[in-house]
Order: C-alpha cells, then structure tokens, then sequence
C-alpha cells in the first residue's frame, strides 16, 4: 500500500481529473432534482431560483468534464516524467488543480452572471 502511495501516479492531477470527470458525469446523468440535494454547484448566485440553480449545474458539469481532460493526461504525464514524489513533482500536480477548481467556480459564475439579472431572471438577449 506504500508504495502505491509513494508512486507518481498516485498525484493530485491524476487523481482530481478522475474526480471531476466522474461528477461532470454523474451530474449531467442524474443532475440534482432540487436545491435540498446534498450534491450539485451550490453559490448565492445558482441558488437564487430553480433555473439558475439547473443552469449552474448543467455548466458546471460540462467544464468539470473538459477540466478533466486537461487534468488527466497531465497528471499522467507527470507521473511519467518523474520517477518519485518530489517537492517540484508536488507543486506541478497540484497547481492546475487549484488552477482548475478557481476556474470553474469563475466561469460558471460568469455565466450564470450573462444568462440571468440579479432577481435570477433570464435574460433577453440582443440578435
């Protein structure tokens, strides 16, 4: 079990990028009913009414999805080009996860910010 550990596979990278690809799938499949749920994106901005709260969810699962495109194959890559957990191997796994999590929190909130007025009302949009 040591070992396992202390393999490079075993980064931050690897293993977020497996946990964002299984919630961008799991919510997207069964996404939460309602806002009562113990699971899905929940800020002030997606709670303010059932349709930013479904937007938000929606959203954040499509780019928790893309994310973990980007996180898994990184982290793969790290763990083949470093032979052991160092410090600098710590510091490049870790960062794009916080890199990501900052980013899905920005752009979904960013979205919910062009869909929806501050009431949480949709918002007309100009053609």
């Amino acid at each position: 079990m040591d070992s396992i550990l202390n393999s490079p596979f075993f980064n931050a990278s690897l293993l977020a990028g497996l946990l964002f690809l299984f919630m961008g799938f799991m919510i997207r499949k069964y996404p939460p009913r309602s806002m009562k749920t113990w699971y899905g994106y929940r800020t002030f901005s997606s709670t303010i009414n059932e349709n930013t709260w479904h937007e938000a969810n929606q959203y954040a699962a499509f780019l928790s999805r893309r994310m973990a495109y980007i996180l898994i194959p990184f982290g793969l890559l790290m763990a083949l080009l470093f032979k052991t957990q160092t410090d600098l191997f710590l510091y490049l796994t870790v960062t794009p996860v916080i890199i990501c999590a900052l980013l899905l929190t920005g752009l979904t909130e960013w979205h919910l910010l062009q869909e929806f007025d501050e009431d949480g009302e949709r918002k007309i949009k100009k053609e």
